[in-house]
Parts: C-alpha cells; structure tokens; sequence
C-alpha cells in the first residue's frame, strides 16, 4: 500500500465540502436518501483524517471489482426493493383497474336478473360495439322481384274479414312490455306505435294504466300496436344521444306512416273462434339477423301485391313502399302467452289450415305504407348487432278489445262477409251494447280465459 498523492488529499477536501452542503440541503429529504448522503459524508470524513488508501496498479482492479461487486450488490437490493414497490403498486393498480372494467358487468348482470333498466353509455346494453348500416345487398328493385303470390308464414285466406281503424299515436319509446318486461331500453330501437297511448316497459306491471289509457283506434279497442319505426337516413331524428336513438345506432329522421291497415281475415275450411282477450300476438323476430331463426318479414311496394321479399324494395316513384305484417292463427286453447312467446300461438300450414289440435283464431294482417325515401336512404330500426337487416323485423300487439266485438268479428268472417267495427258500429250490427262491451280487466291468463268460456264460446270443428 502507499500513501495517497497531495492532489488527492485537495481533491478529497473538496468532496467532503460537497457533501456539506448536500447534508444542508438533504435535512428536509426522506430519511432513507439522507441515510445514503450521511454514508457518503463518512468516507469524506475519513479521507479528511489525512490518508486516503489506494490500492497499487497491480490491486487496484481487484480492489475496484470489490467494490464495484459490493455496489453492484447493493443497488440490486435497492433496485429489487424498489421493483418490488413498483410491483405492489401495478399490482394494486391492476386490481383497482379489474374492479372498475368488472363494475360495469356486475352491474349488467344485476339489470338483467331483475329486469330493470341501465344507464346510457354504460356498456349495460348489449351490441354497442358492432353498429353496422344495412348493407347494399339488403335493398332490391321492386322490378327484379319475381311474381310470388306470398313468402313465409301467414297470409293465406279465405271466409269473410272485418277490420278496424287505429292511427299512429303521437308517442315513441325502445320499450317492449311484451318481450322484455320492465326494462327501459328493452328493445334498442325505437317502436312506432297505434292504439293504445300508454305503452311502455312498465305496462306489463300496471295492467289498469293499459286498461284505462286512451286508444287511437276508432272503434275503442285498446290493444297496444307496435313496431320498429322506419328511418329516413339523410334527416336528423329526435333521439340522437338517446337510448334506442344514435347510441344503439338508429340515426336519421322518423318517416311516418302515409297509411295503415288492420284485417283480420279467416283461413283454411274451419270455422274461426273468436280471438281471446289478452291474446299477445308477435310476428318475426328482432334477432333473426344473428339467430338465423324466426324471420316473417315481408315488403312490398303498392301496386305490386303478388311481389313480396324480405329485403328492403326500392319503389318506382307513383309506388308507396308497404311493410306487410302476418300474425299466427292456430291457438293452444290454453296460453295467451308462452316462455317463447310463439308456441301458445303458431302459424297454418301453407293453405291455411291449423292442425288438429290448435283451433282456428282470426289471422290478423297489418300493412303499413310510406312515401319513401329516394333510393337507399332508408331502413328499420334494430337491435345494434343485427344492421338494419331487413329480415329482423317485426311487430307485435296485445288483444285488449272486448268480447262483443271479438264475437262479432268472427261471426263475420265465418259468414263469409266483409265487414269494419268504427266508431258508431263497434260491435258490427251484432246487437245492444252490454256489459260484454266493457274492456276486460282480467288480471291473469287463467281469469282471462275464464271469462272467455262463460261467455259461451264453442270449440267448433272438433276441437272438442
């Protein structure tokens, strides 16, 4: 060993004095940076004392690997406690994270067991994430339809008919009691509505607020009418920023209905029983685009009857575009509604006859004509995930009318005649109003059809 050099000992005074006012300055910092600087403040102060021992050249690189092994040891503990804070604290990161991203299902999760409703933009409704427009393959030339008569299930008559006249009412929502009961936003698309004016998620709950509402149907029938309302694309709707509106992507300007028409006709060689109150009636499906299953869809433009398809037509200019709606006939005897909301009511076959064991209801058809858009810029409104696809839509409605009239309607088609209930011949000529023209204010199905068999309605054509 050897004795530092002179320039050394000048060189180490300086540090220390360094270190002097880096202690003045650290008092204030955390205690574990002022337990490194004090550390440093010892070796100055050492080297002060008047001897600094340095290695020979021959040691020094040994010495210098010593210590540089000894710091390196030491900074890998530091650097280790510190990755391990950092990893405590990504760590706690993450979970508060994981909290917040499962927060929003949890809460979905909870919306849906109990039917109630979620709020705008929350990621509690679902198929956000793949809002679409509906596809140029999706619109056809009335022209390019061939003559078909009539496409899927429904619209096969014969008898008499009677109809009815209900126009739009004034009120819109993405409610729909009778698929998704108490749940606002039920739908994610907005419903046109006709009858009843009262219509909303809660209206499968207050069964009196349905009963007593106000109905725009002439010959006071109260049924609540609905469907997905058509959109012009180039115009500005009122829901923009809603639920059902632009945030489940329906976007553009309501087209109102330039006409509609409500017939129920007969079908097959059986006699028709009289539709029973609190019937729930659905046609189509809103998911068929994705499901591939329950698809009725049916247009049409005026003037061409014979030519349905399930794509959207486009209209020669005189021609109104028509959506034709046709509701399942052949009923259980037993439901007014079912878990699947179609089996308690199927289709006839094509030539209109129910089998055996279902017993003939009036088949209500529902056509709804526009003035359309020009070309393409038009379309349904749907659920986010299905487009706009044409196939998908539907409509649907709950029978709230009352006996007299339903008895009266199907004595009417059974005669073979044409008739329409209005405003002064709501029962059709049938006799004196009575107290079967009161709305049946049955509060479940089994009180329902109670009353429908002590009205004395007979199961004809072998029902039994």
């Amino acid at each position: 060993m050897r004795r530092s050099a002179p320039g050394t000992r000048q060189r180490a005074a300086l540090v220390a004095g360094f270190v002097v006012v880096v202690l003045l300055v650290g008092v204030g910092l955390p205690f574990g940076l002022a337990g490194a600087v004090g550390a440093l403040a010892e070796r100055a102060a050492s080297a002060i004392g008047g001897v600094v021992l340095v290695a020979d050249s021959d040691d020094e690189d040994s010495g210098s690997g010593e210590e540089k092994e000894s710091e390196k040891k030491d900074g890998e503990k530091k650097d280790s406690g510190e990755e391990k804070d950092s990893g405590e604290e990504k760590k706690s990161d993450e979970e508060k994270d994981s909290g917040e991203k499962k927060e929003p299902d949890e809460k979905k999760g909870d919306a849906q067991q109990s039917g109630g409703a979620a709020a705008a933009g929350s990621g509690e409704f679902e198929g956000r994430d793949q809002i679409g427009k509906a596809s140029a393959q999706e619109y056809v030339s009335i022209a390019d339809v061939e003559p078909n008569g009539n496409i899927k299930a429904g619209g096969d008559f014969s008898g008499g008919s009677y109809s009815f006249q209900c126009p739009m009412s004034d009120h819109h929502n993405s409610d729909n009691f009778i698929v998704a009961p108490g749940k606002r936003n039920g739908a994610q698309h907005t419903h046109d509505y006709a009858g009843n004016e009262s219509t909303n998620a809660a209206s499968s709950e207050n069964q009196d607020a349905l009963e007593q509402a106000e109905t725009t149907c002439t010959n006071g029938d109260r049924s609540p009418i609905f469907w997905p309302v058509l959109r012009d694309l180039e115009g500005v709707g009122p829901d923009v920023g809603a639920d059902g509106g632009s945030l489940d992507g329906n976007v553009g300007s309501f087209v109102v209905p330039a006409a509609v028409d409500y017939t129920f006709h007969g079908h097959g060689t059986q006699r028709t029983e009289a539709m029973p109150l609190n019937m729930q009636l659905i046609t189509g499906s809103a998911k068929a685009a994705s499901t591939g299953e329950g698809s009725n869809s049916k247009f049409t433009c005026s003037g061409f009857a014979d030519r349905l398809t399930e794509r959207y037509p486009i209209c020669p200019a005189d021609s109104q575009l028509q959506r034709v709606y046709d509701f399942p006939s052949c009923w259980n005897g037993e439901d007014l509604s079912s878990a699947d909301f179609v089996s308690h009511l199927q289709y006839p076959d094509e030539s209109g006859e129910c089998s055996d064991d279902l017993i003939p209801v009036p088949a209500l058809r529902i056509t709804v004509s526009y003035d359309q858009p020009q070309g393409r810029s038009f379309a349904i409104d749907s659920f986010p995930e299905q487009q706009h696809d044409p196939v998908t839509d539907h409509a649907l409605l709950e029978y709230l009318s009352t006996e007299a009239r339903a008895q009266a309607g199907a004595d009417c088609i059974n005669a073979a005649q044409r008739c329409e209930q209005g405003p002064d011949d709501d029962t059709a000529g049938t006799g004196p109003r009575g107290r079967s023209d009161e709305l049946a204010v049955s509060r479940n199905f089994a009180a329902a059809m109670a009353g429908h068999k002590n009205a004395g309605v007979a199961h004809v054509g072998g029902h039994g």
